[in-house]
């Protein structure tokens, strides 16, 4: 079945004009909820982590934890490019973040966590992410 010239142009640009909307309104969002100063920035930050803090190892992720005198908790990511292309690397940067967000109010204040992909395993699925983010619990 073939929709008039008219009625297609109608279709697409409703359908353009709500999905840009949404768009706009998770990016706004994200923005809020994570702001630069719950990130790792520096790399004497990671440095820190790494030296001082403690391993903590799950199914599909590997925490370095660090404890200390701040009011929130603060989050970083590494992703290797063995680890996948960049679709994949961005993947599970953006489900580390979503469980983050949902898990950041259960963990202690002035927690910083530093995470990375277990080696040699295949794309955790959100569930898996959010039971490792449970063992820091």
């Amino acid at each position: 079945m073939r929709l008039s010239q008219e009625n297609e142009n109608r279709q697409r640009t409703s359908n353009h004009q709500s999905s840009s909307l949404v768009g706009t309104q998770e990016i706004v969002s994200l923005k809020r909820q994570f702001p630069k100063s719950r990130r790792l920035k520096t790399r004497d930050e990671f440095r820190r982590i790494k030296k001082y803090g403690k391993r903590i190892t799950g199914r599909a992720v590997i925490f370095d934890v660090l404890s200390e005198k701040f009011p929130f908790r603060r989050l970083g990511l590494t992703v290797s490019k063995r680890f996948g292309n960049a679709l994949s690397r961005n993947r599970f940067k953006r489900l580390i973040r979503e469980a983050f967000r949902l898990t950041q109010y259960q963990l202690p204040p002035g927690l910083i966590l530093h995470v990375t992909p277990r080696p040699d395993t295949p794309m955790p699925t959100f569930k898996e992410i959010l039971e490792d983010f449970a063992l820091l619990l």
